[in-house]
């Protein structure tokens, strides 16, 4: 008897702590201009970010205002992974940039080959921010497109007056798996993962040996550093204004 009763109260109280368990809730997507309160640091990864959606798409906003870390995601390139099942699994993402170091031969410009000291500068790094890869939507016929994609995911990086660096994701939510909550009446939380800092292997030591790779997911960290990977857990969707 004693034993059941211990049973069941280590059941009810996982059940309460399930119930309670800190949410990150979306925010209603109301303008692209996000005030600066409205952004949360994540000091492991040293940038700040800040959530929202509508009732069409997901809204996934980064300022980094660390040099160190702009030069990093300008030319390794940054990953948002989307983890549904709550198990921090790096299978669905959405790569962009995709990193100046990550550009194959053909997708340099001319200006920007012939001027080796223009691919460091930031307007030749913004000017490679230009195309998104995604992997594990298997709806998706398309991985590699250009970033400014009106019917797809979509996204962009920009410098303000204060080289403080902007990142903006849109994610139609009809492309992610979303699933109901029990309830039935919103959608269950799921882990939203950020990571900067890798480069494919066959680009290591910055010259291309082969072919190209198909992909350029689950790359080795770059310079033989460390990848930085931030998960927030428990991102639960906005359902009304």
């Amino acid at each position: 008897m004693k034993s059941l009763f211990l049973i069941l109260s280590i059941l009810l109280c996982s059940g309460i702590k399930a119930q309670n368990r800190n949410l990150n809730i979306s925010r209603w997507h109301l303008s692209d201009k996000i005030e600066s309160s409205d952004y949360q640091l994540i000091k492991k990864v040293r940038l700040y970010y800040f959530i929202s959606n509508d009732y069409d798409n997901l809204y996934i906003d980064i300022k980094v205002d660390d040099p160190g870390v702009q030069q990093r995601i300008l030319k390794e390139g940054l990953t948002l992974w989307i983890d549904m099942n709550g198990t921090e699994v790096k299978k669905m993402g959405i790569r962009f940039p995709l990193g100046s170091k990550n550009q194959t031969a053909h997708w340099k410009t001319d200006s920007i080959e012939s001027n080796p000291e223009q691919d460091g500068s930031l307007t030749g790094l913004l000017a490679m921010a230009n195309t998104i890869e995604i992997t594990g939507f298997i709806n998706e016929q398309q991985r590699r497109f250009p970033s400014e994609n009106r019917d797809s995911f979509r996204g962009s990086v920009k410098f303000d007056e204060k080289r403080i660096l902007h990142y903006k994701m849109i994610m139609p939510l009809a492309k992610l798996p979303v699933r109901n909550a029990k309830e039935g009446h919103s959608a269950r939380p799921f882990n939203l993962g950020i990571e900067y800092g890798s480069l494919p292997s066959a680009n290591q030591s910055g010259v291309n040996r082969g072919p190209a790779p198909t992909s350029i997911f689950h790359s080795k960290p770059a310079g033989g550093g460390t990848a930085e990977l931030f998960w927030i857990k428990d991102v639960k969707l906005a359902t009304s204004k």
